[in-house]
């Protein structure tokens, strides 16, 4: 008798699947893995998410940053500006239901649309807001290794993963500069800060202090329980009937792959950021230092 999970994937061993990654292996590398979907699957993703909870505890007690992500939109579901206050949001909000949403209301109609396609062997997609709280000063540098560019790729490499907003994102293109711009202003503390925040917590690709915030789009799960054209390997054209369980919505399952990705960039900017220019600073008295983790700690001097 055929094992149970084999019968899951005996049609794929011999046909495409539709808008997943079956094809392109074949046509790289003239092999793919049937079972699961070998490197393109999501499970792939337990290492990024064990070695970002590392990640996580280093930002957290070096310099009491958070890294927090959610589900913002499911298809057309969408959490109305504003109604996440990025500020107090917490875990346990995050987690209190199976959506991955801190708003209650919009939780239950955000599960409501995925139940109303998964009975109908469908899938949607979503959207995951990432935010980061007490992110350093500094972080990132200028042209090619932008922070954003790095947080950008690494979030992009999340399987089901199409698309990378940050601050305003793709709805900047439709303000005028003065409209966008962030002004600044001096806090109580003396601290430069920005009275508004379209940037997302990144200029020039270095971060500024205030709070990162991004956004990360997911394409419908492309397994479906639904008859689909296809062709074999034979380039027959056939219809193909996906069998086994299947996740009609990824967008929960990826926020604490989101969170994972963004907190490694992090730390390996702060890595950078400590060797290039905490150690020999150029202008102490406008450089940043990354000493919150270490009350001893001196910069060098030349």
């Amino acid at each position: 008798m055929m094992p149970f999970y084999f019968q899951d994937y005996k049609e794929m061993s011999i046909a495409y699947r539709p808008s997943h990654a079956d094809a392109t292996y074949d046509m790289k590398y003239g092999v793919r893995a049937v079972q699961g979907g070998g490197r393109s699957s999501a499970r792939e993703t337990i290492g990024r998410v064990a070695s970002g909870a590392i990640a996580k505890k280093i930002l957290k007690q070096f310099s009491g940053t958070e890294v927090l992500a959610y589900v913002s939109q499911v298809q057309q579901v969408l959490l109305p500006d504003g109604s996440v206050d990025h500020d107090t949001v917490t875990l346990d909000q995050i987690e209190s239901n199976i959506v991955r949403c801190p708003n209650p209301e919009y939780a239950e109609k955000m599960i409501a649309a995925i139940d109303a396609v998964r009975i109908r062997g469908d899938s949607v997609g979503g959207v995951v807001t990432c935010i980061v709280r007490n992110a350093p000063r500094g972080l990132g540098s200028p042209v090619f290794d932008k922070l954003e560019a790095e947080l950008a790729k690494a979030v992009m490499s999340v399987p089901a993963s199409k698309g990378f907003e940050l601050g305003s994102g793709f709805s900047g293109a439709f303000l005028t500069g003065s409209e966008h711009n962030d002004e600044f202003y001096t806090d109580e503390h003396g601290r430069v800060r920005t009275r508004t925040n379209r940037s997302g917590g990144i200029q020039g690709g270095i971060s500024n202090g205030e709070i990162i915030n991004m956004r990360v789009a997911f394409k419908p799960t492309p397994a479906i329980s639904r008859k689909q054209r296809t062709v074999t390997r034979e380039k027959k054209e056939i219809e193909l009937l996906v069998h086994g369980r299947h996740d009609p919505c990824v967008a929960p399952r990826a926020v604490p792959v989101v969170e994972a990705m963004v907190a490694l960039v992090l730390v390996d900017q702060l890595m950078a950021q400590y060797a290039q220019c905490n150690l020999f600073p150029i202008n102490a008295e406008l450089q940043e230092p990354l000493s919150l983790g270490f009350p001893n700690f001196e910069p060098a001097t030349i």
